[in-house]
C-alpha cells in the first residue's frame, strides 16, 4: 500500500494569526534551560536528603554537552492542516447540538476519496453548485454516503505567498449541498478556508450591508451536519479522482470546534 501526505507542515507566517509562535529547546540550549527550570526542584531534593551544596544540572552531564529537543507550540486548532467540527460553526447543526471535535464519529473520517478538480478557478472565485455538477460528471462518479470529497484548486501550491491567505477560491453553500445531499460527511480544500478570505468578506458586508457574505459555508454547517478538511496540500499527486482511499482522524481537544490533523491517501498496490 502507497501513502500519500495531504496535510501542510505546521509553520510561523507573518499572514497566519492561527501559529503564535514555536518555542524550540534546541540540543544545544536545552542543558542549560532545563538546568534553570529544574533549579528549584533540585534544592528541594538536596534539602530533603541532606546534600550541601546542592548540585547544579549542568551541560557536562550530558552526552556530548547536549540535550533533547523540545518545541512548544501556540497554535490555534485552526492552524495547520485541520478538521472543523459542527460545534464550529454554531450551537447546534441540523436541529441537534452539534458536535465538538472529541464526539465526531470516526466513522465519518474515512473512506473511498473523491477529488473535484478546479484549477481553473481565478483568485476570489466561488466553486458553485454547478461547478460541482459538472466536474462530477466529467469524471464520471455517482457519490455515495460516506464518500470523502476532496476539493482541489492547486492553491495549496503558492504557499508561502501571501496570497495563499488573502486571495484564494472558496467553495459556496450550494455546492457544498450538492455534496452533502449524497451522504457525504467529510469534506477537505487545499486552499486556507472554504469561505472566501476573512478581509473579502468583511470588505463586501460593507459595500453591501449584506450579512451573507460572512462565512456563507460555515453557516451552512448550521442547518447541514458535516466536517471540513482546510489547508490540505497535496492533491494533485493523486493518483486520479477515484481509486483512493482517505483516512483523517482529527486530534481529540475537548470541548474544541477543531482539531488538527495528518491526512493521508491510501493507495492500494
Amino acid at each position: 500500500m502507497h501513502l500519500i501526505d495531504l496535510s501542510m507542515t505546521i509553520a510561523q507566517h507573518p499572514d497566519d494569526p492561527g501559529v503564535r509562535d514555536i518555542d524550540r529547546w534546541t540540543h544545544d540550549s536545552g542543558p542549560e534551560r532545563l538546568g534553570n527550570a529544574a533549579k528549584s526542584l533540585i534544592q528541594q531534593i538536596a534539602e530533603r536528603e541532606g546534600i550541601s551544596p546542592a548540585p547544579f544540572l549542568e551541560r557536562e552531564h550530558f552526552p556530548g554537552g547536549v540535550f533533547m529537543s523540545n518545541e512548544i507550540v501556540t497554535l490555534s486548532v485552526h492552524g495547520g492542516t485541520h478538521v472543523d467540527a459542527p460545534y464550529h460553526y454554531g450551537p447546534s447543526s441540523a436541529g441537534r447540538p452539534a458536535k465538538t471535535i472529541e464526539e465526531v464519529p470516526l466513522e465519518w473520517c474515512c473512506g473511498p476519496g473523491v477529488r473535484l478538480s478546479f484549477r481553473d478557478k481565478r483568485a476570489l472565485e466561488v466553486i458553485t453548485a454547478d461547478d460541482v455538477r459538472r466536474e462530477l460528471d466529467r469524471i464520471g462518479h455517482r457519490l455515495r454516503p460516506l464518500d470523502v470529497v476532496l476539493i482541489e484548486t492547486g492553491w495549496s501550491e503558492r504557499w508561502p505567498d501571501p496570497e495563499y491567505y488573502s486571495a484564494h477560491p472558496a467553495m459556496s453553500p450550494e455546492a457544498i449541498e450538492v455534496i452533502v445531499d449524497h451522504g457525504v460527511k467529510l469534506i477537505g480544500i487545499d486552499t486556507a478556508g472554504f469561505d472566501l478570505p476573512t478581509a473579502h468578506m468583511i470588505e463586501q458586508f460593507v459595500r453591501t450591508g449584506d450579512s451573507r457574505h460572512l462565512w456563507p459555508c460555515h453557516m451552512f454547517g448550521r442547518e447541514r451536519e458535516y466536517l471540513q478538511i482546510e489547508r490540505m496540500a497535496g492533491l494533485g499527486r493523486l493518483p486520479g479522482p477515484t481509486g483512493f482511499t482517505v483516512f483523517c482522524a482529527p486530534v481529540r481537544v475537548q470541548g474544541a470546534g477543531a482539531g488538527w490533523a495528518r491526512p493521508v491517501a491510501l493507495i492500494d498496490q
